[in-house]
């Protein structure tokens, strides 16, 4: 790899990309940030629509799901912020090279990270946008995700053109030692196996783009489902009421909770004004209850206000929104609003919070599990 080109008139594909990239990542992580701030109610109001968009289109509703557990553990979170850092270290240290090379004119960056790979900077910039999906896993994120690594892929071809025109031979030989982002181009061998007989260069690209949309979506739905099995849940068809448990407990304890809900009168009253199906969910402390409020666009100044108990258990009530007959309550389609927490103990429910449909700022799309 070499320092940066002088930048020519003629059409590159540089400033898509790099706007391109910026707003993807500033999307992921400005609902990760605005959605626990002051900020949320305007947030919400603009970005909100957007997501709810796609469930008035039967098959579109997925898009704005989550395909990896998201309240059920704070595993996966820490693990993406951790990738997140990698990257971004990653990243500052493979432009250091670029412009310690430019600024000692040294022309083509063969050492460090550059002797393994021909784009570091491109692969840690992947690296960072996985750990942002990790950290946020929607599946209309990953569906931009994948898009933007191949506009990573485009643009490094474009920069490795105007390098060879530049630099000759002094390019090609990095280009023939190192492979364009992995060690051992693991992405190329694969491509071959599975398209080498496309002779076509476009077809095969347009195969392979294909192939990598379809695959990343299909792991994705595999992921959920597995994700949904390893999380303790029930389902009460003649009841039309799910349940799903963030505490570390059996399905038993979990039945237990809900027939106790169930049994209180406060709680019924409000569940009787509900149609369809309604999602419990079990918490422990107030952190997880807010956690919940937040993500389905309560404002934090909202949250705070409610008379939420520091600790015990608090069962979430949710009502379904936009139901449809044939939808189950742990589908991908589903969508959520709470309408009560009740704080329990192991003899019923001691304090039930009304949550009026006001109180939720354009009512996000949010986890279930």
């Amino acid at each position: 790899m070499t320092e940066e080109a002088p930048r020519e008139h003629t059409k590159t594909l540089r400033p898509f990309v790099g706007a391109v990239g910026f707003l993807v990542y500033s999307a992921i992580t400005l609902e990760m940030i605005f959605m626990v701030t002051p900020f949320a109610l305007y947030y919400y109001s603009a970005y909100s629509p957007f997501l709810s968009a796609a469930f008035r289109v039967r098959g579109l509703a997925w898009l704005p799901a989550f395909f990896l557990p998201h309240l059920s553990t704070e595993v996966l979170p820490s693990i993406g912020g951790l990738i997140v850092l990698v990257g971004i270290i990653g990243f500052l240290i493979g432009a250091a090279q670029i412009y310690y090379s430019k600024f000692r004119r040294r022309g083509v960056v063969k050492s460090g990270f550059y002797n393994r790979v021909r784009h570091p900077q491109y692969l840690f910039l992947g690296i960072a946008g996985l750990g942002l999906l990790l950290v946020w896993p929607r599946f209309i994120l990953l569906v931009i995700y994948i898009n933007v690594l191949w506009f990573y892929y485009f643009l490094a071809r474009d920069e490795e053109e105007r390098m060879r025109s530049r630099y000759g031979d002094a390019y090609l030989e990095p280009m023939q030692h190192a492979p364009m982002f992995i060690p051992g181009a693991p992405g190329k061998r694969l491509a071959d196996l599975l398209f080498g007989w496309i002779r076509a260069r476009k077809l095969r690209l347009f195969a392979l783009y294909c192939l990598s949309l379809v695959g990343a979506t299909v792991l994705a739905f595999v992921l959920r489902d597995v994700s949904l099995i390893a999380t303790t849940h029930i389902t009460l068809p003649d009841e039309r009421i799910a349940a799903v448990s963030f505490l570390r407990g059996s399905e038993d304890q979990l039945r237990h909770f809900v027939q106790l809900a169930r049994d209180d009168r406060d709680v019924q009253d409000y569940m009787n004004q509900e149609n369809g199906w309604t999602l419990v969910q079990a918490l422990e402390g107030k952190g997880s209850a807010s956690h919940v409020m937040i993500d389905a666009g309560m404002p934090v100044s909202a949250v705070r206000a409610l008379p939420i108990t520091a600790k015990g258990i608090k069962l979430v009530l949710l009502h379904r929104e936009g139901q449809r007959a044939e939808d189950q309550p742990f589908s991908v389609q589903a969508r959520w609003r709470p309408f009560l927490v009740a704080q329990m103990d192991d003899r019923g429910a001691l304090h039930v919070i009304d949550l009026p449909a006001k109180l939720f700022v354009g009512n996000p799309v949010m986890p279930i599990f």
